[in-house]
């Protein structure tokens, strides 16, 4: 049972760990590693790339706005702008492939045993 926590970290951690199996590809027949891997691999894809423009767009940009008045002195705003709605949908679909790249990582290790 000392394994148990470690499978479980391994598999909390699947975004980064599922990179270090793709180099057993020599080991294992073709269609059984495709079979096995190649959804887990998508997942980990679609959510690092979710994740890095969650941290991108989430991030408002700063906008200087700056206008001469009538006297000569110079008004200047910073409007901050947030693309709300890609955003929203980022902090919905990121956690969402997280738990799918979960569940295909454990349902991997329960259907492929390591040796």
């Amino acid at each position: 049972m000392a394994a148990a926590p470690i499978r479980f970290i391994n598999a909390a951690a699947w975004p980064l760990t599922i990179w270090t199996s793709l180099s057993h590809f020599n080991d294992h027949p073709a269609d059984d590693y495709v079979e096995r891997t190649s959804p887990i691999v998508a997942t980990a894809l679609a959510f690092w790339l979710c994740f890095v423009a969650l941290i991108v767009l989430a991030n408002p940009t700063v906008t200087a706005i700056g206008s001469m008045m009538e006297d000569g002195e110079q008004l200047v705003t910073f409007v901050r702008r947030t693309p709300g709605a890609i955003v929203d949908v980022l902090w919905f679909i990121t956690p969402v492939l997280y738990l799918i790249g979960l569940w295909l990582f454990a349902s991997r290790d329960e259907a492929f045993p390591r040796p």
